[in-house]
């Protein structure tokens, strides 16, 4: 799968997070959201690090975040984006879908944070392809 397939799924899950809210189904929401999450980050670290995941060794924080400055960030948003991934990764896939835990306050604004993700994603790689 290449960047701009990662970047359509992202966007596909982002709609069925809105979708699946509107219904009631914050669990499966939750997913959805850490799957467009997971799929722009994909898309990013493949084009900027050539690698879709961390080499042994490297956290998940550090990669992400490598690849948010390498992408463009300073060093302060990609540290904040970083933490935003792993929240979402904790939180969302784990706590909330497979923990079954949802609670609005703690997982409705990662829900909600996760298309400005996407679009962040998607703005740092048209200028890093020079689009």
């Amino acid at each position: 799968m290449g960047y701009g397939e990662h970047l359509r799924s992202a966007r596909y899950y982002l709609e069925e997070v809105r979708k699946l809210l509107e219904r009631g189904d914050p669990y499966d929401a939750a997913e959805k959201a850490w799957a467009a999450v997971k799929h722009a980050t994909m898309a990013l670290t493949m084009t900027v690090l050539n690698e879709t995941a961390p080499p042994k060794g490297i956290s998940w924080r550090a990669f992400v975040k490598n690849a948010l400055i390498k992408a463009g960030l300073n060093e302060e948003e990609a540290s904040r984006w970083a933490s935003y991934y792993i929240d979402v990764r904790s939180k969302l896939h784990g706590d909330c879908f497979y923990g079954l835990t949802y609670e609005e306050e703690e997982h409705r604004p990662l829900m909600d944070r996760a298309r400005e993700y996407v679009e962040l994603i998607e703005k740092l790689l048209r200028r890093y392809k020079g689009q």
